[in-house]
Order: structure tokens, then sequence, then C-alpha cells
């Protein structure tokens, strides 16, 4: 049972992790996802909180800011691309472009047998913005979101339907107190 609860930890590590978080498996920075290494170096971690921060300023300013060169720093931000540490660029939303929707933090339990089935039940659901493998009782913490309270309690019973899923307690978030989206595990 301990291997299949691994394998399926492997599974979520390598499919359910939101896009920019993701790290070898063995924790260490190199990505090896595709068969390419790239190590990161602390320019590169500089680089990528300074993107992550704000992946529409200028090359010519991240340069400038890190004390490299412009060429050198396109070079490496093609070399993280091509090597899969950056994955894409995203919009992030202000508060009261994203206030009509509710979240939620599911916690749950699994039957150890039905990891994989799980996995791509809940992958496969558009209401799910992030899973997360944890320690301790439950196995997985999933992130929900939803239009309206109604909705999300659709979303929260479906969870709740999926066979392999042993019990569930779900948490609604009344207010976000900040959110820097940079994954400090860079």
């Amino acid at each position: 049972m301990r291997s299949l609860h691994r394998r399926f930890l492997r599974i979520v590590a390598e499919v359910l992790q939101p896009i920019g978080s993701r790290r070898g498996i063995d924790g260490s920075g190199a990505d090896r996802r595709r068969g390419l290494i790239v190590e990161l170096t602390e320019k590169d971690r500089q680089l990528l909180a300074l993107m992550q921060k704000n992946a529409r300023e200028p090359v010519a300013s991240l340069a400038r800011q890190l004390g490299v060169s412009r060429t050198a720093l396109q070079e490496r931000i093609q070399k993280l691309e091509a090597g899969g540490v950056i994955e894409g660029y995203a919009v992030r939303l202000t508060r009261e472009a994203a206030q009509n929707s509710v979240h939620c933090f599911t916690f749950a339990a699994l039957n150890n047998k039905s990891y994989p089935d799980v996995s791509r039940k809940i992958k496969a659901m558009a209401s799910i913005q992030a899973v997360y493998a944890i320690t301790g009782e439950w196995d997985l913490i999933i992130h929900v979101a939803a239009e309206t309270l109604e909705k999300l309690n659709r979303e929260v019973n479906a969870l709740n339907e999926i066979g392999g899923i042993v019990k569930t307690a779900s948490h609604v978030v009344m207010e976000t107190k900040f959110n820097r989206n940079i994954y400090a595990a860079l």
C-alpha cells in the first residue's frame, strides 16, 4: 500500500500541482520532467521572483536590477522556458475583478487503491484550481472556485461523490488577506 501511496504522490506532483510550482520529485530545483536538467542559480531565483511580481517588466529593466546584460538575461529566460522552469505567463486579477468567485479549500482522505482514478476525476473538474498532496491525516488539499455559493456547493458535492474519496472537510474562504502568487519553493 505504501508503494501505491508513493506512486500517487508522484502522479499528483507531476500532474496536479499548479503551474510554476513544479519541482523535481527529489525536491531539487532541477526540472527532470522532460529529461532536461536546469539547475537554478541564485540569479535565476532572483529573476523568477521579479518576473512573478511583474512578468511584463521589460528585459532591459530586469537586467539592470540584476546587474547583468540584456542579452545574457534574454538567453537565460529562453533557457528557463525551454527547460520547463517557466511554463507560461498569466494574468492576475484585481480583488474587484475576482470578487464574483467563491473559493473553498477541501481536505480529502482517499482510499489507497483509488489514487489514480481519483486524480483523473479531480483533474477533469474545471472548478478545481489546484491540488496539493499533503502529509498527516488528510491526503489532499483541493482548491475549488465557483461563481456562486450554490455552484460551489454543487462542486463540493461532486467531489464527495467521487469513488475513492473516503471523507472530506471543506473550508470556504471569507477574505484573502494577501496573495503573492509567488511560489517560495523556487
